[in-house]
């Protein structure tokens, strides 16, 4: 497997590269995924502010609207701020703000791994990420380094960039359900349930419309079957596919940005585990929630699919 390496604003980045993708990483910074190239259309799957690519270390805990918001990073064991065992859990995990450790025999070898201990909880974890023709596979590995049984949430975390024609590509009949809506004008303020696509008369979420300008969403699904997750433009063919296991990755949550935050336009399909975003309604109210017990490992995994489809 083809690998490269370079140097962005004082940060190493670590890739993988065939005919068919390309994927780059930053250790320093999360290990974030700050590229995705589809290769044969020559298309950036991950969104960059207009203003251009800032990059720089924040500290441990920091907001995470403060961070470079480029790229793709791991959320766990909370995405929003929460207490919870004791413990004061920050805003998208505690990772991200986090320089991971590369595996330098495994990066000659064509594979991306990384791995991190926790600042705050019990943790340890590795990644994996492997690189075959048009398929990118993520493979996790979660300790629990403490005598107590833990309970974590999970979000792949990518920022993308939206074209023109882009469709969100659902299972017809998903269980929904809106857990944040901005600027939306029939949203009540309340987590409500909902099949896909059928959102708002107004909107048209398939095609990643809200119904009007200024808008933005966060949703959760019920567990949806493998593979039935992408975006997909029918004009240019290009498709993203996200494979998993359901019985693992329960979750897919959806953060639709029309600008409603900094007049941003950006999509992300978060693969997760658990929900919703805080840690402590997720064990409390939901009951949607990994777990490990003591001394012992838990394992997961997600692959992203870049295809062309003739339009």
């Amino acid at each position: 497997m083809p690998t490269f390496q370079d140097t962005i604003q004082g940060f190493q980045i670590y890739g993988l590269r065939n005919d068919e993708v390309e994927i780059a990483i930053m250790p320093e910074l999360g290990a974030k995924v700050s590229s995705l190239i589809q290769r044969a259309t020559g298309r950036e799957w991950m969104w960059t502010p207009p203003q251009g690519a800032h990059f720089f270390r924040q500290p441990t805990g920091s907001s995470f609207l403060e961070s470079s918001i480029v790229g793709a990073d791991e959320c766990i064991p909370t995405i929003v701020p929460c207490h919870w065992r004791g413990r004061d859990l920050t805003d998208h995990g505690e990772v991200w703000t986090e320089a991971w450790t590369l595996d330098e025999a495994a990066f000659a070898q064509g594979v991306l791994v990384t791995s991190i201990k926790f600042p705050i909880s019990p943790f340890w974890l590795e990644r994996r990420i492997s690189l075959v023709d048009n398929n990118v596979r993520f493979e996790y590995m979660l300790r629990n380094e403490s005598t107590e049984l833990q309970e974590f949430m999970w979000a792949y975390h990518p920022l993308m960039n939206i074209s023109d024609g882009d469709q969100l590509v659902l299972p017809a009949g998903t269980g929904m359900r809106t857990y944040v809506a901005g600027n939306c004008p029939w949203d009540k303020g309340n987590e409500i349930r909902w099949r896909w696509p059928d959102l708002a008369p107004e909107a048209d979420i398939e095609r990643l419309d809200l119904g009007g300008a200024g808008r933005g969403i966060k949703l959760f699904s019920d567990p949806v079957p493998a593979g039935n997750v992408a975006i997909h433009n029918p004009r240019t063919g290009e498709k993203l596919t996200y494979g998993f296991d359901a019985r693992q990755v329960d979750t897919i949550g959806i953060w639709l940005n029309r600008g409603s935050w900094n007049g941003y336009q950006h999509l992300a399909i978060e693969p997760g585990i658990g929900a919703p975003d805080p840690l402590d309604r997720a064990v409390q109210d939901w009951q949607r929630f990994g777990a490990v017990a003591p001394g012992e490992i838990t394992q997961w995994w997600f692959a992203l699919s870049l295809t062309v489809e003739k339009p």
